[in-house]
């Protein structure tokens, strides 16, 4: 099971493989198109949904069989109304949702996407931005710990 404080949850994602981070690619994939369904998401993305606001939910979206592979990261408008069964359908049965901290969410995307800005993708419903999305597959490395 993913640990349950950031410095667990960040050496976890530092002893990933590059098997791992190929299926969390390939997975995320999967639920953006299941994704499609219900939301449009926007072709480009766009500036982080940070620093953290409170009508705003986040969590992560992880792997059944390895939850230490985080498939992809959501923030959505509280008011929305995703109940979960509709996310129980969005996830299947081989990735599930886990609910943390907005810090240690930002932290976790700290290490997987280091790149400042423009890591989510907008989710729109009826032609409104109600949330946003960053999927495992613009993971392009990990955060190491610069040489001193």
């Amino acid at each position: 099971m993913l640990a349950t404080n950031t410095e667990n949850l960040i050496a976890k994602i530092k002893d990933l493989s590059i098997s791992d981070l190929s299926l969390m690619s390939l997975i995320s994939y999967e639920l953006k198109d299941r994704l499609n369904a219900y939301f449009k998401i926007d072709s480009f993305t766009v500036p982080d949904p940070f620093p953290i606001k409170e009508d705003f939910d986040y969590f992560i979206v992880v792997d059944k069989s390895n939850t230490d592979r985080i498939v992809s990261i959501v923030v959505i408008k509280k008011d929305v109304g995703v109940d979960p069964p509709l996310w129980d359908m969005f996830l299947g049965k081989e990735i599930s949702r886990l609910d943390l901290s907005p810090k240690d969410i930002l932290s976790l995307k700290q290490e997987l996407l280091p790149k400042e800005t423009n890591n989510f993708y907008p989710l729109r419903r009826e032609g409104s931005v109600v949330g946003f999305v960053a999927f495992a597959f613009e993971i392009c490395g990990k955060k190491y710990p610069s040489p001193t």
